[in-house]
C-alpha cells in the first residue's frame, strides 16, 4: 500500500509555488494532507496573510472529508441556499476545517485510492486550484477535474 511521502509532498509544494510565480500570483500557501487529514507538509510564501495558512489546509481537509475536490463543494455551496446549513454543520463537526472554496484537490493513485489532498490559498480560487493541479501532475498522479 503506497503512501504519500514527505519527499512527494515537498515536490508537490515546490511545483505549486513555481506555478504561482509563473502566473505572477500574489503570495500563496500550499498544504499537503494525508488521507486522514493530517498535515504532511506546508509552505507559505513571504507576505502571505496568516489566515491563508489555515485556508489552504481547510481546502484540502474539506476535499478529504467529503471525498470530492473542493471545486465540487464550492459549486454545491453556491447552488443552493439549503447548502448553508449543511456547510455550517460540517464546520461545527470539523472545528471549522471545511472551506467551500476552489483550491483543494484530491490526490489519487492509478486505482483511484485517495492518497491525500493538496490545498492552495492566496490568489483567485481558480488560480489556487491550477497551482495544486500542477503539483499533483508533477508527481504523475491522475486527475479527474473538468478541463
Amino acid at each position: 500500500m503506497a503512501e504519500l511521502t514527505l519527499g512527494q509532498a515537498n515536490r508537490l509544494i515546490e511545483t505549486a509555488l513555481a506555478k504561482a510565480r509563473e502566473l505572477k500570483l500574489p503570495p500563496v500557501g500550499v498544504a499537503v494532507l494525508d488521507p486522514g487529514g493530517h498535515l504532511i507538509a506546508l509552505q507559505r510564501e513571504d507576505g502571505l496573510s496568516f489566515l491563508r495558512v489555515k485556508v489552504c489546509q481547510a481546502k484540502a481537509y474539506g476535499a478529504l472529508a467529503m471525498g470530492a475536490h473542493s471545486r465540487h463543494l464550492a459549486e454545491r455551496y453556491a447552488s443552493s441556499v439549503n447548502s448553508e446549513g449543511f456547510f455550517t454543520a460540517l464546520n461545527v463537526m470539523s472545528g471549522g476545517m471545511v472551506v467551500p472554496l476552489i483550491g483543494g484537490v484530491l490526490i489519487r493513485d492509478d486505482t483511484g485510492r485517495v492518497l491525500g489532498a493538496a490545498g492552495v490559498s492566496g490568489a483567485r480560487s481558480e488560480d489556487d486550484e491550477a497551482c495544486a493541479v500542477a503539483g499533483i501532475e508533477a508527481l504523475g498522479y491522475p486527475l479527474d477535474l473538468p478541463a
